[in-house]
């Protein structure tokens, strides 16, 4: 199964909201600019959408961090998308929520933008925390209960929700980390809802506080190996023949040569960009002249 997707953008949380990356290079130079995460106002604890600030702190094992507050969806629609479009440039909207209804109305309000022509994939973060009503048919406050990959029922209605909020032509990927219990059937799930591309990450939790990741250089050997795992499923016929994209870890032009070598078609960089945001162009530039990696098989479950 074949898909167009980027070669390389910015990961979720790491690009800002993809328009300050014009400072840095030209982004037409690019295959795509990543939004997001996009998320419903108050979807975030520390404040709400937009109003917190991700915390990044060195450890002896790398970086630790907390997930980046969510863009407020109303922005996104009226504020960057008619940027993007005006300059001709495609994007990706990450999108977020704890509830497949939160992540459909975020779907909802990007359709309905007049400048929504401009967006080229969607991204679904699946190592969101899935929240659920403590009663059931009672309206309320809501429980923690893992991340959404944790679930692989919860994620297969999940992308069918969202694949039913979008174009049938346009692209939509999941996106599950190195936390994840069962990835190969977390994976079955994301492509069985209506993903046709699976986004690696090798954040893993990090001792402390809860909702802290450790990313960064050291996580570069899990995303490694979950793109390993996921490319020796399909091809024993496991998992669906769909596009992989690494993300963590991959921080420079050999790191990303790497991840191609090993099986992923594109890659995100993500904590890199902090030190020199240039390594997007870099990375972009270098990707171009090395071949994807070749088909692993034509069969599906």
């Amino acid at each position: 199964m074949s898909a167009w997707l980027p070669r390389v953008t910015a990961a979720a949380g790491c690009g800002g909201s993809g328009r300050e990356l014009a400072r840095f290079g030209d982004l037409a130079a690019l295959d795509a600019v990543l939004i997001g995460p996009i998320g419903p106002p108050g979807a975030d604890d520390a404040g709400g959408a937009g109003r917190a600030r991700a915390r990044l702190a060195a450890s002896p094992s790398g970086l630790v961090h907390t997930p980046a507050p969510a863009l407020p969806v109303e922005h996104v629609v009226e504020d960057l998308l008619p940027w993007f479009r005006a300059r001709g440039l495609p994007v990706v909207c990450a999108v977020r929520g704890g509830t497949a209804g939160a992540v459909a109305d975020v779907l909802q309000e990007l359709r309905r933008s007049l400048d929504f022509t401009t967006v080229a994939a969607v991204e679904v973060d699946l190592t969101t925390d899935r929240e659920e009503t403590r009663a059931a048919g009672v309206l309320g406050p809501t429980d923690r209960v893992g991340p959404w990959s944790a679930d692989p029922q919860a994620c297969l209605k999940l992308l069918a929700s969202a694949r039913e909020q979008l174009p049938r032509d346009l692209l939509l990927t999941a996106k599950l980390a190195g936390e994840c219990p069962d990835p190969l059937a977390t994976s079955r799930a994301a492509v069985g809802g209506g993903a046709r591309a699976l986004v690696l990450s090798g954040s893993v939790p990090a001792v402390g506080p809860p909702r802290q990741h450790l990313v960064g250089p050291a996580i570069g050997p899990v995303t490694l190996g979950l793109v390993t795992r996921i490319r020796a499923a399909i091809a024993a016929g496991r998992v669906p023949d769909v596009p992989l994209v690494a993300v963590g870890g991959v921080h420079d032009i050999r790191t990303a040569r790497q991840a191609r070598a090993t099986g992923a078609a594109g890659v995100q960089l993500g904590t890199a960009l902090l030190a020199d945001p240039q390594v997007l162009w870099d990375v972009h530039q270098a990707l171009t002249t090395v071949s994807p990696p070749p088909p692993v098989s034509d069969t599906t479950d």
